[in-house]
């Protein structure tokens, strides 16, 4: 087990995991730069910063000219995946066979099927949704290039993350924002599937050093690893956890028992954005373990606690408050010319039209 000498480093995506990466890559001396894929996401303050596409050849090329790694940190809306993803994964892997930088992609275990077993990396991806197969595709993309010899290549994957800045299914978390936001506004927690099955949720700092990890290490290449994270809990049981750390008053909102495992029809109930999280059904009406004892033997691991790491978490949001909602007559106004804005028309979009275009 040799490791790879430090140096340059290379983030493509600024989301939670990329963030944190380029965090802990500058906290190591490595010089890192974070080259933003997508909106979803922030400019990590220990990075330098390049701005261009990300699936421009030329562009990729010059912010990785030198670098020892490349790594994928791709997020954003289960729905734009298939169009956004593909083309960044392709010029990475041509960037990293022209430049000889490792190439390290983080992405989700949403493409294994249903299963009540733990799950290990021979479990075969048999999920069928659209996002779960552009998940098995770039992974194939790029183990592929990898035993064909082109490029230095290996996967780390996670369960659904949970930390700073991830605050929704954009950023990988179907716990995130939906928990802590209500915790510390006293509000109702809803949560949906098997409310009391065990689950593997990441911490992003553990998801991040494992990424790290991966990238220095010579003989990880070439595999998919699971990223070590702490003991499956039940989202009842973490919630809890968030509630009494915040102390809070919130409840936690629950369904009828005979509910619990239909996850699809509590959805349809209590989720707008259904799109964003149907493709993970079976990790949500069922216990869900991520077994990643074949990194933890041949690497060891060192992870957060979810105490710990809620507490980091709560930090993070009462520092970043809740969105104001922006009402659909603000919207409307937003878009109105100037004049317009001063008209009776405007005047009657705060009354009797806004309740017409809501209906």
């Amino acid at each position: 087990m040799i490791a790879v000498a430090r140096g340059r480093h290379v983030v493509f995506g600024t989301g939670p995991v990329g963030a944190v990466l380029a965090r802990v890559l500058h906290e190591t001396g490595r010089t890192v730069v974070s080259i933003p894929v997508n909106e979803y996401g922030s400019d990590p303050i220990q990075a330098t910063v390049m701005r261009g596409d990300a699936a421009d050849f030329e562009f990729a090329r010059r912010a990785c000219e030198g670098a020892e790694a490349i790594y994928l940190c791709l997020s954003g809306p289960a729905d734009e995946w298939e169009a956004q993803f593909p083309p960044v994964v392709d010029n990475a892997i041509e960037v990293a066979a022209a430049v000889g930088a490792r190439l390290v992609h983080w992405d989700l275990a949403h493409m294994y099927g249903p299963t009540r077993d733990p799950i290990d990396e021979s479990v075969p991806n048999t999920a069928k949704s659209g996002p779960a197969r552009v998940l098995i595709e770039q992974a194939d993309k790029i183990i592929d290039a990898t035993w064909t010899g082109k490029i230095d290549g290996v996967i780390g994957r996670s369960p659904d993350v949970y930390g700073p800045g991830a605050i929704g299914p954009e950023f990988g978390s179907s716990f995130g924002g939906r928990v802590f936001w209500p915790a510390l506004e006293d509000t109702e927690i809803t949560l949906v599937g098997d409310v009391d099955s065990p689950r593997s949720m990441a911490y992003v700092d553990d998801v991040a050093h494992g990424l790290m990890t991966l990238g220095e290490m010579s003989d990880s290449g070439g595999h998919i690893w699971h990223l070590p994270c702490a003991p499956p809990v039940s989202p009842a049981e973490l919630a809890s956890m968030v509630i009494g750390q915040a102390r809070s008053n919130a409840d936690v909102g629950t369904t009828p028992r005979h509910l619990r495992g239909c996850a699809l029809l509590q959805l349809k109930i209590v989720r707008a954005d259904i799109g964003e999280v149907q493709h993970e059904l079976h990790a949500l009406d069922r216990p869900f373990f991520l077994d990643h004892s074949r990194f933890t033997s041949a690497y060891g691991q060192v992870v957060t606690e979810h105490e710990e790491a809620i507490l980091t978490t709560l930090a993070w949001f009462t520092a970043h408050p809740r969105p104001v909602n922006v009402t659909l007559a603000d919207r409307v106004m937003d878009r109105l010319p100037p004049l317009a804005k001063a008209s009776r028309l405007a005047g009657r979009l705060g009354s009797g039209a806004l309740a017409l275009a809501k209906s």
